[in-house]
Formats: C-alpha cells, sequence, structure tokens
C-alpha cells in the first residue's frame, strides 16, 4: 500500500502542503511528550494519551507536509497508523496502531497503563518526532 492508494481509497484526502502547520505540530509533540513525563507517576493514563497524541501529532505533522489529511468520520487513528507505516516508517505504524489500540481499551474501558507501557509510548513518540523532522528537513 502508498499513500496514493490511501487516497484512492478514500482515507486520505489531498490538501495545501502547509510547512508551518508542520512545524507547530512538532513543537506541540515535544510538548506533550514533556508534560507526560511529568504526570507519568501521579496520573498514568493521562500520561499515555498525551504520549499518544503526541505520536499522532507527529504523523499529522508528516500529513500536512505532505499534502493530505485523513478523511472525515470514524476510524482516523487507525488511519493515521497505516499512513505512519507508508509514509515514515513501517514498524513505526505499527507501534502506533498496537499503542492506538491500548489508548483506546483505556478511553472506552477501563485499562490502566504501567511504567513499562508508558516509557513505550514516550519512546514511540520520539521516534516518530524524530523521523519526522528527519523528512522535514530532507
Amino acid at each position: 500500500m502508498s499513500v496514493g492508494d490511501m487516497v484512492a481509497a478514500g482515507d486520505l484526502e489531498i490538501v495545501e502542503t502547509d510547512a508551518d502547520a508542520a512545524q507547530a505540530s512538532l513543537v506541540e509533540a515535544r510538548q506533550h511528550i514533556e508534560s507526560a513525563r511529568l504526570i507519568a507517576g501521579s496520573d498514568p493514563n493521562g500520561a499515555y494519551q498525551l504520549a499518544y497524541d503526541a505520536a499522532r501529532k507527529a504523523v499529522m505533522s508528516s500529513m500536512r507536509a505532505s499534502g493530505v489529511r485523513v478523511r472525515k468520520g470514524d476510524g482516523g487513528h487507525m488511519i493515521a497508523a497505516a499512513y505512519a507505516s507508508v509514509a515514515v516508517e513501517e514498524s513505526l505504524g505499527k507501534r502506533l496502531d498496537f499503542a492506538r489500540r491500548r489508548r483506546n481499551r483505556s478511553e472506552y474501558g477501563s485499562a490502566f497503563f504501567d511504567d513499562e507501557a508508558i516509557a513505550a509510548i514516550i519512546d514511540l513518540a520520539a521516534a516518530l518526532i524524530e523521523a519526522v523532522s528527519d523528512q522535514l528537513s530532507a
């Protein structure tokens, strides 16, 4: 699958590229990681959510720079993970999809996160930010 295939399937829409918005998303993603680290001990689920959002916003940064966005409707986070797999790095996209499913169990159920899970999502978010930063500067 490619980004073009995702557009053809209706998962992504073509939009104008926006380098400023792409950079702003990366700044916000970095802020989320720092906030997640600060609250990890007192609010593990909140920390996981913030770090997950950091990872997702890094992917959105890549999309903005590439001139695509997730189509409106359900499944946007799943589509973002699929985009990460094809446009950023396959292994990071797969890890993001795993994190998405874990986050959903917390958001819509009663899952709780331990230190290891929080460290893993923070590591993923940092790796996505680095990979997208490299893309944007290439």
